[in-house]
């Protein structure tokens, strides 16, 4: 062997170690060290960790993540972790993890301490395809669980939608009145039937006609064939969901003095900081769903407490017609 190809594999294998990510334990005191190529080498302690019960974990999972332990504390690359049972925290499949209290799920995330998946079991898990799995009665996508009433049919399309008999499900969220044999994906928050145009999760604003709440003719007789509607002189100022969510939703209060009834209220999390809430009424043959859609103003400073502009929207069908 030359000298020159000595030279290359001593500075390829002196490479490769200073890429090497992990924990080091110097005297007390717990390292996590890491490598990029813009900063090079990091060193930094990690204060939490308890130099004399800390050892790293290793699970069979294809994560890219490197898992340390001490007698109280667990950490992901470095990161203390809270309010995790280091001592009962093991790997399920499909980046979730569980502890004695909680299941989590660590394939994608905005804060790596904002991973536990909500309202569920651990001990009920079921692993379906990634990022799918179900507890009881409860679908989970990621961290986000929701209940399906034929939750035994659900088949998953691609990582954000599935499908069961009676609902298309795009990853938290079911699409409501969606005709599940004419619907198509047109990409991961969009897609649409024979009827609408869907976009995360609801029916898209093109599809509902825009009018007045003033003007609006609830008694007509083609009333649940009416096209779908939107009412947006309701509210003329940005409000706050706290104090908002409590109170009653105007085409509610109207459909209730027609003799419709209510039949199911679901509070959901809708594009990126909006809210909406989500109201069946049934009358006869007619079923209707009022949206109160609270969209985030972006515009505004996070402390800013009234911060949603609100609108009404209407959509009803009998049964003959379950697409519109």
């Amino acid at each position: 062997m030359t000298i020159r190809r000595v030279i290359i594999l001593v500075l390829t294998i002196s490479i490769l170690t200073s890429c090497k990510r992990g924990y080091k334990i110097e005297g007390d005191k717990v390292y996590y060290e890491s490598w990029n190529e813009g900063s090079g080498k990091n060193k930094r302690i990690i204060k939490q960790a308890d130099a004399n019960t800390f050892k790293e974990l290793t699970f069979d999972c294809d994560c890219n993540f490197e898992f340390g332990r001490d007698k109280n504390h667990l950490f992901i690359d470095g990161t203390l972790i809270q309010n995790i049972d280091p001592n009962t925290f093991e790997f399920i499949g499909n980046y979730i993890f569980r502890d004695k209290d909680s299941a989590y799920f660590f394939g994608f995330y905005n804060d790596i301490n904002d991973c536990v998946i909500k309202g569920i079991n651990p001990d009920k898990i079921k692993l379906i395809k990634y990022p799918w799995a179900k507890a009881d009665s409860f679908l989970i996508h990621g961290t986000d669980a929701i209940k399906i009433d034929d939750l035994n049919e659900f088949v998953p399309i691609d990582d954000n939608w599935g499908k069961t008999k009676k609902h298309i499900i795009n990853n938290n969220q079911i699409l409501y009145g969606a005709d599940v044999e004419t619907f198509k994906i047109t990409s991961p928050f969009q897609g649409k039937d024979k009827s609408y145009s869907y976009e995360f999760g609801i029916v898209n604003e093109d599809d509902f006609k825009k009018t007045s709440i003033k003007t609006f003719d609830f008694d007509r007789k083609d009333f649940c064939g009416y096209e779908p509607t939107a009412f947006e002189d309701i509210y003329n100022s940005l409000v706050s969901y706290e104090e908002d969510q409590k109170k009653g939703i105007e085409i509610v209060e109207k459909l209730k003095s027609k003799g419709f009834t209510i039949q199911n209220i679901r509070y959901l999390n809708w594009s990126g900081e909006s809210k909406i809430i989500s109201v069946s009424l049934v009358k006869d043959k007619c079923n209707c769903i009022v949206e109160k859609l609270y969209r985030y103003d972006y515009s505004k400073l996070p402390e800013t407490k009234n911060i949603f502009k609100v609108t009404e929207r209407l959509r009803c069908a009998s049964p003959s017609d379950p697409g519109k």
